[in-house]
């Protein structure tokens, strides 16, 4: 294998896994979804660093029954201390219940090709990623304001709540070592809880429906939303919308610069989001208060916290951040790596 590869995967198992002696590994994939190569290439790659390390593999989770999880596959988020997953039907919806206090590290690899293990959203150094998430995490102090504004017409306001969020504490647990959920190649920050949100978000894309057939413009006052103009009128997008409780639970951005998006978003919108999330071109609403909240998502968003600016039409701006800027020269990464590998909008 590449060089290139070979980076990809010890990104993945050595700083982001931080896979250690004696821990039990295991690496589970839903039947057809990875190459082998990239199955095999993690399993060697634990098991060199002395974990004892198991293999699954199982059928796709159905739509329809989310909750008939294989129990093999089950059985192996219950028993591991490190999980590989590869199993895009297996949502983080269903597993909750199961695991409402997890405390394993899950790395979820959407590199699951040699090419996409092999490309420089894998190579983008983990040890970056998280020093970027952490440094919004901590920009992100409850009590301080935060706008969004977007060039299609988001102009969104708010302050910064308590870190205990339905939705929030339902994507991420965080254990000693950081996120017990360590999405690879990643990522986005942390969710962060809105309160007294006020203002408009124009949405660019709707997370979980085909494509949009025009923008949806969402009116917000005292944290909630008020009116839906636009989208799809007598569609799914506006059910769905309606069926929540309406409150903006929280939202975050994508951190990794190098995110690639193999998929078109007219052939597959739902797949093409999974990936361009990702990246620091987007930003995302958890529209509400539950484990399954819709996602409401903006392109080329301008961030700012008090008044600092942290992303500037997508791209972010915190590498001068005492974090950031530490784990940039200890990873010996390029300046090049922090420049948006564009995205593919259509």
């Amino acid at each position: 294998m590449s060089e290139n590869f070979e980076a990809g995967i010890d990104n993945c198992v050595v700083t982001c896994a931080r896979v250690e002696p004696g821990q039990t590994v295991y690496v589970v994939t839903q039947e057809g979804v990875a190459d082998s190569t990239v199955v095999e290439a993690l399993t060697a790659s634990a098991r060199d660093r002395g974990a004892d390390v198991r293999v699954v593999s199982g059928p796709a989770v159905p739509k329809e029954r989310p909750d008939e999880i294989p129990p093999a596959v089950l059985d192996a988020y219950g028993r591991a201390d490190v999980l590989f997953a590869h199993y895009p039907s297996l949502k983080r919806e269903a597993l909750h219940p199961h695991f409402p206090g997890e405390s394993r590290v899950r790395v979820p690899n959407r590199a699951r090709t040699v090419s996409l293990m092999s490309s420089e959203w894998a190579g983008f150094p983990y040890s970056v990623q998280r020093a970027l998430a952490t440094t919004l995490d901590t920009l992100s102090a409850p009590g301080k304001a935060w706008r969004v504004t977007s060039p299609n017409g988001t102009d969104v306001r708010g302050t910064f709540g308590s870190r205990e969020s339905t939705v929030a504490q339902a994507y991420f647990v965080e254990d000693e070592g950081g996120r017990a959920r360590r999405n690879f190649p990643g990522g986005v920050h942390s969710p962060v809880v809105a309160v007294a949100t006020e203002g408009v978000i124009v949405a660019d894309h709707v997370a979980g429906f085909g494509g949009m057939p025009g923008r949806m413009r969402l009116e917000l006052k005292e944290g909630r939303m008020v009116s839906i103009d636009g989208g799809d009128p007598e569609g799914p997008m506006h059910e769905a919308l309606g069926g929540t409780d309406g409150f903006i639970d929280s939202w975050h951005a994508g951190v990794n610069p190098k995110t690639i998006v193999p998929v078109a978003r007219a052939d597959n919108p739902v797949q093409w989001y999974s990936y361009s999330h990702c990246s620091p071109m987007i930003v995302h609403f958890h529209v509400g208060r539950s484990h399954a909240p819709v996602d409401v998502a903006c392109f080329d968003q301008t961030i700012e916290i008090d008044g600092r600016t942290v992303y500037e039409e997508g791209s972010l701006t915190i590498s001068d951040e005492p974090e950031v800027d530490s784990a940039v020269k200890v990873s010996g990464m390029a300046d090049s790596m922090m420049v948006n590998t564009p995205m593919t909008r259509n």
